[in-house]
């Protein structure tokens, strides 16, 4: 059980907000280069390649990863952006809720390979991806309804007068909870799966390191643990971009018809 202990609290060291280099080598003037930022770098250079794939006409017909890359950006194009938003404002906002997918998607999947963390690991990041999303669509539905006729529309139409003030206020905060708990919702399913690979793998360690009949049981079964959550982890990964990017194409669609409210 000590030795259980030592390594939950070594795993949470891991997961926890550090210094990539050593004193004199992470500082880059006043930014300090943390474990987690680098492999959000990483991601984002994945993200800008993606895109140059994705926007270079090779051929008619895509071949090899261009198939894949196609059916990615179609996928968020016209299965998400257009269904939601129609043909017209789908394809306006596709360069920015096709970015917030696949960069959460890119964060999600880096941080399973062995020694890497996602991005979408601090919560830091993804509040502020939150607070991006938050402004974006404010700013979207000001410009287009033009800022009265978007404040009115936080109280629905037939609400009696006297009942006015406290609707407004409830959906003010409502609204400036929206990057909070697009946030959180992130942080939390990923950060809990690390977690719970962490897990399963001490538990194969102290197994193997035991070398008795019980542990060989207790071994084998958290190995399969261990490989059948993986599996899910890669689900819960794209599942994650996808529900943080539906999100933010159902508040940017209501912005854009907050005058009907």
């Amino acid at each position: 059980m000590e030795n259980m202990g030592h390594m939950v609290e070594e795993l949470l060291h891991e997961l926890s907000v550090l210094p990539m280099f050593t004193d004199d080598l992470h500082h880059i003037g006043t930014f300090t280069l943390t474990n987690y930022t680098f492999f959000l770098l990483i991601a984002f250079a994945i993200t800008v390649v993606f895109f140059a794939i994705a926007t270079r006409r090779i051929s008619l017909v895509p071949k090899g990863i261009g198939n894949l890359v196609e059916a990615g950006v179609s996928f968020v194009r016209d299965g998400l952006c257009v269904d939601i938003l129609g043909s017209e404002n789908g394809r306006k906002y596709f360069p920015f809720i096709g970015t917030i997918f696949f960069f959460v998607l890119f964060n999600n999947l880096l941080g399973l390979l062995p020694g890497a963390l996602p991005g979408t690991g601090t919560i830091g990041v993804t509040v502020t991806w939150g607070l991006i999303v938050f402004l974006v669509y404010n700013t979207i539905g000001i410009k287009k309804n033009g800022f009265f006729t978007y404040m009115k529309s936080f109280v629905p139409s037939g609400t009696p007068l006297l009942l006015m003030p406290l609707i407004f206020l409830l959906e003010i905060v409502s609204h400036f909870l929206r990057p909070i708990t697009l946030g959180i919702r992130l942080y939390a399913n990923m950060y809990a799966g690390h977690i719970m690979l962490g897990i399963f793998t001490i538990l194969v360690t102290i197994s193997l390191q035991q070398l008795s009949p019980g542990s060989a049981v207790t071994g084998g079964l958290s190995f399969v643990m261990r490989v059948v959550m993986h599996g899910f982890e890669v689900f819960v990964a794209v599942l994650q971009a996808y529900i943080f990017s539906i999100l933010t194409t159902v508040y940017i669609n209501g912005a854009l018809h907050a005058s009907e409210h």
